[in-house]
């Protein structure tokens, strides 16, 4: 088995580093408001006084952004390091971040979205284990159970076994193990033939997307079809890919039935076990998962667990 670089379970009181390696804040009140969640779990915050100045999309320089990173890691009061949104960035400074303190001082990075691209780059170069789950902006909209496993996964107790109501199993009915690694569907595709992209095969991956019209997730799919990525990965889990917040529940189900559909004739040749509708994505579900860690795909039971 691969050795896995495990972050420390926090502690009550412990630092959490708000950091923001991709896109800038918009709304404060969101800000605010995952500050005041993480207090109230018993954690303490540490972020700038003075906001990120903002770029453009971008929330500072690529410099500074891939430097703040690097110092909150190098920081030993620092216990972990959230993302405060998504958005776009992480690509532009993946190349400037410190390797060899992740491997030497593993700690939590928690985020998702275009953390994707961290996530992966991390695993695949210093397989760490991090947490893909909501970010500080996205803290205030998660439902309560997305809450409770993001505190779960914080202290300590990410191996904890998921077993989701509503989740379906489309193909395969025996367990399928190994390294769970994923995302984000469209910023997972930006790191294919990059020094950044992770090993897919063996892999359990795990998908989601958000204002994607169908034939976007089609040509994604068929990409990563095409160049090889999925042949030899040991499942898939597919998460929310819903088109807009304002879907009717129909045009949603229609949506990710048609998502479905597609992975599922992609990889009509295989014996690959494919699960649809686990809440992971951009909305109030976003259940926190340990990106790199090794994993069991539990058809029979529809169980992810860590082993």
């Amino acid at each position: 088995m691969i050795e896995q670089h495990a972050p420390a379970p926090l502690k009550p009181g412990a630092i959490i580093a708000i950091i923001a390696p991709a896109g800038q804040i918009h709304d404060h009140d969101d800000f605010y408001a995952g500050i005041k969640l993480l207090k109230e779990m018993g954690f303490e915050p540490r972020f700038p006084r003075e906001l990120w100045p903002g770029t453009g999309y971008l929330a500072d320089t690529d410099a500074n952004r891939a430097d703040e990173l690097n110092r909150m890691w190098a920081d030993s009061e620092v216990s972990a390091l959230l993302a405060a949104r998504g958005g776009y960035g992480c690509l532009r400074m993946a190349g400037q971040i410190d390797l060899e303190q992740l491997r030497n001082r593993p700690k939590m990075l928690i985020g998702f979205s275009d953390i994707t691209v961290l996530h992966n780059s991390f695993c695949q170069q210093t397989s760490l284990i991090s947490l893909h789950g909501p970010t500080l902006c996205s803290l205030a909209q998660s439902s309560k159970e997305s809450l409770e496993r993001f505190y779960q996964c914080l202290t300590g107790n990410w191996r904890a076994p998921l077993q989701m109501k509503g989740v379906e199993v489309l193909r395969g009915d025996e367990e399928a193990r190994g390294r769970l690694i994923g995302g984000n569907l469209s910023t997972l595709l930006t790191l294919l033939g990059t020094p950044f992209e992770p090993e897919f095969k063996g892999r359990i991956l795990f998908l989601e997307d958000v204002g994607e019209p169908p034939y976007r997730i089609d040509r994604m799919l068929t990409q990563l079809w095409l160049a090889g990525r999925l042949q030899k990965i040991s499942g898939i889990i597919l998460g929310d890919f819903s088109y807009g917040q304002t879907m009717e529940t129909n045009d949603r189900i229609r949506h990710h039935e048609s998502i479905w559909n597609r992975v599922l004739q992609l990889t009509s040749d295989t014996q690959i076990p494919v699960w649809g509708g686990f809440p992971i994505g951009h909305g109030p579900e976003n259940m926190t998962l340990p990106h790199g860690a090794e994993t069991v795909m539990d058809s029979r039971n529809s169980m992810l667990y860590c082993i």
